[in-house]
């Protein structure tokens, strides 16, 4: 079947002009090829000749499929383990403790820093550390189980950690801690270990700290709930243990101080504070610690009502005496009055027998050397030497009272009676009432004054 391509005209395929307008139809097609060809024509159009979007994207998918593959080299050598203890070990030989440590992998909540794992890789020894790495990185490309690395206690593990969906595994080294303990004696005890403060709930409670890392760490404790405060501090290595629990054991040196006053019903004062307690109530301070910034000393009130206090002694001692010094000034003058009394008895007895022996030197040390009353008694002793048939009685040596007229002088009055006799004389009673001054000087106690206040006689 041909058509016409003037008039369109269907002629059959024998004629060679149409029959309708009498064209020639050799330029005649069947319409099947008029209706293809052009489609053909348009295809193959198309295909020589690209529009300015297919291109844009054909761009794009070389440039991802490019960074795609740029991406997965990248990748790849990061995550080659090798390349991982190799920057471990420039950093370890550069002593960069922060880059060292940032190769490696802390659980959550685990007390660590780079300072304390570099000191503690240290100690183990980098080599030795480094080649157990490597062995164990090896076990797990060859697809075999690693095993734990240990120091005293688990250290270090290693292990495959896949990620992007599982089309590349990075190998963690996994640093493990140590769990940490501290024993606690009182309730309401401040302990404080690294940067981490707990206070106790209870009398011998063991606070658990949490985990840490092996290395060095500070520990400090205070402790305000007994009469005496107490704190300490220190550091320690922390090394892994055998079931990776540490029980750190606080060296308290707690001990019991012994306390003593002049006054016991005075009340105790540590640092200030009242303890509300009698020294009598308080014998003995638990728990304490000698401490020489620690200040202790009593409180009461003397007779007259007024406040008194004990000397302020430092805590220095298991033993501690607090003394008033009123009560001492009392009790040295009170060992003052009895030391008198005793010299008096003594100088009466003394004075008799340098009478008798008209001999002043039984009586010459009660006298300061060169005074005046020394020179008078000693003439006066050897003058009877001068008196024919004198003879004296000594009857009675009576104390009438003593005063202290300052820590270092003092009164004592007495009444003296004797009988006396001489050739000239006769017989006679003598009742006298004296003053004698006593003073305190270097140790010794020497008469001043010896003055007759009365003096009645009597004709025997």
């Amino acid at each position: 079947m041909r058509f016409c391509i003037s008039c369109g005209e269907k002629n059959s395929e024998e004629v060679l002009y149409c029959t309708n307008c009498g064209n020639s139809l050799s330029d005649v097609q069947d319409k099947t090829s008029m209706k293809i060809e052009p489609k053909l024509s348009a295809q193959k159009k198309h295909r020589k000749k690209m529009t300015k979007k297919q291109k844009w994207i054909f761009s794009i998918s070389s440039v991802l499929l490019l960074v795609l593959a740029i991406t997965h080299f990248v990748l790849s050598s990061i995550y080659e383990p090798t390349k991982q203890i190799s920057a471990m070990n420039d950093a370890y030989n550069n002593q960069d403790k922060d880059a060292f440590f940032q190769e490696f992998e802390v659980k959550e909540g685990t007390v660590a820093d780079a300072q304390n794992f570099y000191a503690i890789v240290k100690e183990y020894g980098w080599t030795n550390l480094r080649n157990q790495l490597t062995y164990e990185v090896e076990r797990i490309m060859n697809n075999e189980n690693p095993d734990i690395i240990y120091n005293g206690g688990e250290f270090i593990s290693v292990h495959s950690k896949p990620i992007l969906f599982g089309l590349y595994d990075r190998v963690e080294f996994i640093i493990i801690p140590t769990e940490v303990f501290i024993y606690a004696p009182f309730k309401n005890m401040t302990l404080q270990f690294g940067d981490k403060e707990i206070v106790s709930k209870s009398d011998e409670e063991n606070v658990g700290f949490g985990h840490y890392i092996p290395g060095e760490y500070a520990w400090s404790y205070s402790y305000e709930g007994g009469y005496i405060p107490l704190a300490d501090e220190g550091k320690l290595m922390l090394e892994a243990q055998a079931d990776n629990i540490a029980q750190i054991d606080v060296d308290w040196g707690f001990q019991t101080v012994s306390v003593d006053s002049d006054l016991e019903d005075a009340i105790l004062y540590v640092n200030g504070k009242s303890t509300e307690k009698k020294v009598s109530e308080l014998r003995e301070l638990y728990p304490a610690k000698l401490n020489s910034k620690i200040e202790v000393y009593a409180q009461s009130q003397d007779k007259d009502g007024k406040t008194v206090k004990s000397d302020v002694l430092p805590l220095d001692s298991d033993t501690i005496y607090l003394p008033f010094e009123h009560i001492r000034t009392e009790q040295k003058l009170a060992e003052h009055e009895d030391i008198i009394r005793d010299i008096y008895k003594n100088f009466r007895s003394d004075y008799s027998s340098a009478i008798r022996y008209t001999n002043f030197d039984y009586i010459g040390d009660y006298f300061r050397e060169g005074s005046k009353i020394k020179k008078d008694y000693a003439k006066f002793v050897t003058d009877h030497d001068n008196i024919p048939g004198y003879n004296y009685e000594f009857l009675l040596n009576e104390i009438i009272s003593f005063n202290t007229l300052s820590d270092k002088q003092f009164e004592l009055q007495s009444y003296e009676t004797f009988n006396y006799s001489s050739d000239k004389e006769g017989s006679i009673n003598y009742e006298r009432k004296k003053k004698y001054i006593f003073s305190f000087e270097n140790g010794k106690y020497f008469i001043d004054e010896i003055v007759d206040l009365d003096t009645k006689k009597t004709k025997l």
